[in-house]
């Protein structure tokens, strides 16, 4: 099922060149102080909210006007001096997919809303039960039973309404991929199945876009980034007709450090492609075990 979240906005070259939103936001805009004293001018959110009712123009259109002006959404004030004005419009401006809305992908899900990618659709046929609570950032006591794509569509709207989802109650096939990945410009993995990753890798390079993919087992974890072009996962798992259904995980369970971490980690390469970085673990094989506070990189060229 494919569920919009949030209806459609303006183009947003309207938004860019409409003199009535860029005076409403620079009449709102604060004089800031970063931590380091230096000065900026900022939007708080309430006043993005009043614009939004005044004009029309989403959340998502009011902040990048701001930042193509200098003006800073203040939630995206910690974010500066790491990421520039422009790095962050991108970040706005990029469709990611996360498969998997578990460990891996609740965690993903969180930071990727609060750094502000513009665009998550949302896929996981599955819904909270009890033995989720140690890891899954997105379940509670309260969300058992409920199906966890749209409890992350909510979570999504409640941390950042600039945030626009898409969700599909239902698990990522050969059959559904397509559609899923339309217009979506990176895919990321947070799969529990070797066999379901092999189909994501090819979906994505049938789509020409990159994968971002981790996976984790107990208390250690792996990433790695994968382009159209590259080997891929048969170089970590080898021929897909031979691998194994179920990795690790099955037997080790699996710990909230590791897959809040190895999450951490992924979304450090999906912001690293979104603003147009060169990711750093494209051919290279990131192992990590937290019991020992271990990290190797293997390269594979």
């Amino acid at each position: 099922m494919n569920t919009p979240n949030k209806k459609e906005p303006h183009s947003t070259s309207t938004a860019a060149t409409d003199s009535g939103l860029l005076t409403e936001i620079s009449r709102k805009a604060i004089k800031c102080n970063r931590p380091d004293s230096s000065e900026y001018l900022g939007l708080l959110y309430q006043d993005e909210m009043q614009i939004v009712q005044l004009t029309g123009y989403s959340h998502r259109e009011v902040q990048v006007t701001a930042l193509n002006n200098q003006i800073i959404p203040e939630r995206y004030a910690r974010n500066q001096r790491s990421i520039s004005n422009e790095e962050q419009i991108r970040l706005l401006q990029t469709h990611v997919a996360i498969i998997g809305l578990g460990g891996l992908g609740g965690a993903v899900t969180e930071i990727l809303a609060r750094i502000g990618i513009g665009m998550l659709t949302l896929v996981d046929g599955d819904h909270f039960e009890d033995s989720n609570l140690n890891r899954q950032l997105l379940s509670s006591t309260d969300m058992l039973g409920r199906k966890k794509a749209e409890v992350a569509a909510d979570r999504v709207a409640s941390i950042n309404p600039a945030v626009e989802t898409r969700i599909f109650t239902e698990f990522f096939t050969q059959d559904n991929g397509s559609e899923i990945l339309s217009g979506v410009n990176i895919g990321v993995d947070c799969l529990d199945t070797i066999t379901a990753r092999f189909v994501l890798e090819e979906c994505c390079r049938t789509h020409d876009i990159p994968m971002v993919s981790a996976a984790i087992g107990g208390t250690s974890g792996q990433a790695t980034v994968i382009q159209p072009g590259d080997p891929g996962l048969q170089l970590i798992y080898g021929d897909p007709s031979k691998a194994p259904q179920k990795g690790v995980e099955a037997t080790l369970g699996t710990l909230p450090f590791a897959a809040t971490a190895m999450a951490a980690i992924e979304c450090a390469e999906i912001v690293a492609l979104a603003a147009g970085r060169p990711a750093q673990l494209r051919n290279k094989l990131l192992m990590a075990d937290f019991s020992y506070h271990s990290m190797e990189i293997i390269s594979f060229e």
